[in-house]
């Protein structure tokens, strides 16, 4: 077992088996109640058959203590939302994000609606090592918390679409993945008086991410095609992330949305910095294209809650990733696919322009990524080979192209990115790396 349960993303695993089975849900949440002296603690959970019965272990563990409410089926923003407006001084959001319905997991807010350190999650792991079994009384119904306040919030944001819409907002095509957003993405854009075509949206417990959503682009294709929809977007399991599609069916990831709402932000936004923060896998085609606009681009390593980090730290409102996950900070304190899909909206009629427009202004570069199983790692600095190819790769290449390699948080795999100017150069590149790992540190 790590001595850290959490990964790039907080607690996730198969539902039912550590450390998401019984016992161990128990003691984490005796160990979260131990955090605070009679703490407020908001629980949400996305569509997944074991959301409820995780809910209910986590709330027996946390005793009678803790005041407990829960928010039931609710985006993770929408939990981080309400932490933060209700008061609480914990949230806990079950969910496995774009995974299929048999995994799950746990993410924590702090009372600013931000996730929890990685201090505490270490202290957190270190506590629930020591903790002895737990035993509780049976569950007790809890509270509902009103996400009313989070449906307010999201209808404010919109008020600026509400009236007749632009060339490019005619009809939107919404993938709402059978997750979270299936509650709120439907009345949302109906009392907005959007005219959208809502897919999806019928979540059984076990059918959340299952082809479809954010991770499935060509299902969205197919939607904005079937019903020559002006716009289509795609949210993931538990609506922290948003891809699009133009009118053609062809894809806009979190890049796409990052440069456009940057410059809709730097035009209406005063405490917009000229900053975006994205991470080290977002396209060199954006950074180039944000520097011609004299925008500054910042790279964090992988993940939202390193993203949010340098945000707070350079003073930058927007940041994001290619997978479409993307915080506005002076309106958010974490990743909101729906609040993006509105900015992404009223960018679009700023512009007065239509997501294809935005396609063909970003030319990004290609990019391939290749995920290889691992029996060990090893230190990639000390690694000579590997430095001897990587050095001659920037050599040769020097700002035309990009390697990135790096060991995945959640699984015994290396990731090795290669970004170019031409499609020839990851094609005879990525043999090397590959056949570096496969003979060395390969399963």
């Amino acid at each position: 077992m790590s001595a850290n349960l959490f990964g790039t993303d907080g607690i996730r695993s198969s539902a039912g088996r550590y450390p998401l089975d019984g016992p161990t849900l128990l003691r984490l949440g005796s160990v979260l109640g131990s955090l605070f002296s009679s703490p407020r603690v908001l629980i949400g959970h996305d569509t997944r058959e074991s959301g409820p019965d995780i809910q209910a272990q986590l709330a027996r563990g946390l005793g009678r203590g803790a005041r407990v409410f829960t928010a039931g089926v609710i985006p993770t923003p929408g939990l981080s939302f309400l932490t933060r407006s209700g008061g609480y001084d914990l949230g806990i959001m079950i969910s496995a994000s774009h995974n299929p319905f048999n995994d799950n997991g746990i993410k924590l807010f702090d009372h600013r609606g931000e996730k929890i350190s990685t201090r505490l999650e270490r202290s957190i792991s270190t506590k629930l090592a020591g903790e002895p079994r737990t035993r509780r009384g049976p569950a007790r119904p809890l509270p509902e918390a009103d996400a009313g306040a989070y449906v307010d919030f999201m209808l404010r944001e919109g008020r600026d679409l509400d009236g007749g819409a632009p060339e490019g907002l005619r009809r939107l095509a919404v993938d709402c993945a059978n997750g979270a957003a299936s509650l709120f993405a439907p009345s949302l854009f109906a009392r907005l008086g959007t005219e959208a075509i809502i897919a999806h949206a019928s979540p059984d417990g076990r059918n959340i991410n299952a082809g479809c959503g954010s991770t499935h682009p060509r299902v969205l294709q197919e939607l904005v095609r079937h019903h020559r929809a002006s716009l289509g977007l795609a949210l993931d399991g538990d609506a922290d992330r948003v891809i699009f599609s133009d009118a053609q069916g062809r894809i806009l990831t979190g890049d796409h949305a990052l440069f456009l709402i940057a410059r809709y932000l730097r035009e209406s936004e005063p405490r917009f910095q000229g900053k975006v923060v994205g991470t080290v896998m977002a396209n060199l085609g954006l950074e180039q294209a944000l520097r011609r606009l004299n925008i500054e681009f910042l790279r964090a390593d992988v993940g939202d809650r390193q993203v949010h980090r340098l945000m707070k730290r350079s003073g930058s409102i927007l940041g994001g990733e290619p997978s479409g996950h993307i915080i506005l900070r002076h309106r958010q304190t974490s990743g909101d696919g729906l609040l993006t899909a509105l900015f992404f909206m009223k960018a679009l009629r700023h512009f007065s322009c239509d997501a294809a427009a935005v396609f063909e202004s970003l030319p990004l570069f290609p990019q391939e990524t290749l995920n290889l199983r691992i029996r060990r790692r090893r230190d990639l600095k000390s690694w000579t080979a590997f430095q001897r190819e990587a050095s001659r790769f920037a050599v040769a290449h020097g700002k035309r192209a990009r390697l990135l390699v790096r060991y995945s948080g959640t699984e015994p795999k290396i990731r090795i990115m290669i970004e170019a100017r031409d499609r020839e150069t990851i094609e005879s590149t990525m043999p090397i790396f590959q056949s570096l790992v496969e003979n060395d540190i390969g399963e």
